[in-house]
């Protein structure tokens, strides 16, 4: 079970016990779309209805029955939306205050002082109740009855008082009751808002990385504002151009399979058995004579024995020596091939478990990817980003045109509104891939993504790089660093794509771009 201590040490509602059953049963039932937090109102402060009406909403529940983490975030903003709500209605001046004061005051009543004390509470009943909610003419015929020394049969003072005092208490406990409710029906309607709003935009966004969904726990603390100037349809455009494209997609998951990380070792103490053979001898078997020994076995007997058995003077001889079992008896003994295990400790070094490493993509935002080109760099960085996020990888976008944008896209959360960003601009300016190429060899320096393989799309209309930049390009391939292009039409500085150990051409202006970019990816 998650952990909710915050709520459940620190709340404003009910004790200890009865907040980590809140927290609990909210939690199973987001879990669970047929369970129910079944917590009464006495347990919750008044908020066990707007709890079950907000748990209602079956969007929230079918996206939560598989995502534990997502789960937990919803039920940690429902038990804050709980307590804040609490410690607002403590703070909000009590509307009730003054006459449950002037209740108390009566409680204190005496016999000698009732008649100026009920003049004050009778005056005041009697403006906020009807007769037939709290009926002064009955208690106050019911009080002088009391008072009267003369009735033999009257009812005593504080039996009275003790019977209005108690429903008067009754009507105050049902107007406060209602007020809090009306506050907390408030609240929730405005936290409803919100949390159900998120909930369709979350919805959106699980459809448009679909099915790679686990993030979806990790990006729900999103601010409100964040989540408002968030344009899903844009995702959405690039997830249906990358699914018609089959052949951008097929390509994002070759690179992914292509990434080869430095294999590590680490040394590992094993157990070795080996086995040893060895002659054993197998008494009950009949296989060689090795001797004569005293026994009482008929079938191994020696001929003379035998004859003691012929002559009936030594008859009895024979029997003796069978009960002491002093019979001369062939010794017979057979020799078998045995195995023997021996076990010794040993010492071996282990391949480490290989962890896809992060990509590195280089994308030319220039004039001259204007249109068809733009549009097909911008899906393949959305397939190459929807891997990313299956195989928890990290994804470093460095877009230049005369100068270079980076974006780290390890954190989605804080990056999806980057990443619309990108998909949003328009591709204009000069070309100049030395700038990103530096930015990505000094990349490879850093912790997380000194294993990375980097990727450049581009049309490559551009210069060739200067020695300098060749220099280090080739000492990061010895470094098993890959590099990867994409060319987008046929017209790219064969200088330049020659750095490169993989390279694939998507020419726009062919009618059969898709088929041929399939063909490639599948030649490499």
């Amino acid at each position: 079970m998650p952990n909710f201590d915050k709520f459940i040490h620190f709340a404003s509602i009910g004790n200890e016990e009865t907040r980590k059953e809140l927290a609990d049963k909210t939690f199973i039932s987001l879990q669970n779309s047929a369970c129910s937090p079944n917590v009464s109102n006495e347990q919750t402060d008044n908020f066990a209805d707007a709890i079950n009406s907000i748990l209602g909403n079956s969007t929230m529940k079918e996206m939560c029955r598989d995502n534990k983490e997502l789960s937990e975030r919803i039920t940690s903003d429902i038990l804050d939306f709980v307590n804040k709500t609490k410690k607002h209605i403590d703070k909000t001046e009590n509307p009730f205050a003054n006459e449950r004061h002037l209740l108390k005051h009566f409680e204190k009543a005496t016999e000698n002082a009732f008649k100026n004390d009920w003049k004050q509470t009778k005056d005041f009943i009697s403006k906020n109740y009807d007769k037939q909610t709290l009926d002064c003419e009955f208690y106050e015929k019911e009080f002088s009855s009391s008072l009267d020394k003369e009735n033999n049969n009257k009812p005593a003072f504080e039996s009275v008082k003790g019977h209005f005092t108690e429903k008067w208490d009754e009507q105050i406990f049902k107007k406060q009751t209602a007020w809090e409710l009306e506050i907390i029906d408030r609240e929730r309607k405005k936290f409803c808002e919100e949390l159900y709003r998120k909930i369709e935009e979350l919805k959106k966004l699980q459809e448009v990385l679909s099915p790679f969904t686990n993030e979806l726990g990790r990006i729900w603390d999103m601010s409100s504002g964040r989540w408002q100037n968030t344009n899903f349809d844009i995702l959405k455009r690039y997830a249906e151009l990358m699914q018609r494209d089959k052949s951008l997609q097929e390509l994002a998951e070759m690179l992914g399979r292509m990434q080869q990380a430095e294999q590590e070792y680490e040394e590992e103490l094993f157990t070795d058995i080996q086995l040893k053979t060895k002659w054993e001898v197998e008494s009950a078997s009949k296989s060689d004579i090795v001797g004569i020994h005293e026994s009482d076995d008929i079938s191994s007997l020696l001929p003379s024995e035998i004859a003691l058995l012929a002559n009936p003077t030594t008859e009895l001889i024979f029997y003796k020596k069978f009960a002491e079992k002093k019979l001369q008896t062939f010794d017979y003994q057979a020799r078998i091939l045995a195995y023997e295990e021996e076990q010794f400790q040993n010492r071996r070094m282990k391949a480490k478990e290989d962890k896809k490493g992060p990509f590195i993509i280089c994308v030319d935002t220039s004039g001259s990817m204007h249109g068809t080109p733009e549009t097909v760099a911008k899906t393949l960085c959305f397939a190459i980003l929807k891997i990313a996020i299956r195989d928890n990888r990290k994804c470093y976008l460095i877009s230049f045109s005369t100068s270079i944008e980076t974006l780290n896209l390890t954190d989605l959360k804080n990056s999806l509104n980057k990443i619309i960003d990108f998909l949003s601009m328009s591709f204009h300016g000069g070309t100049d891939a030395a700038p990103a190429m530096h930015e990505a060899l000094r990349m490879l320096e850093t912790e997380n993504y000194k294993k990375a393989d980097i990727i450049m799309v581009s049309d490559f209309v551009m210069s060739g790089f200067d020695a300098a930049t060749k220099k280090k390009i080739t000492k990061a391939k010895e470094n098993k660093t890959k590099f990867h292009s994409l060319v987008i039409g046929s017209s790219q500085n064969q200088q330049v794509i020659k750095e490169f150990d993989n390279n694939w051409v998507c020419d726009v202006n062919n009618p059969n771009r898709v088929l041929g970019l399939v063909k490639n990816v599948r030649e490499i």
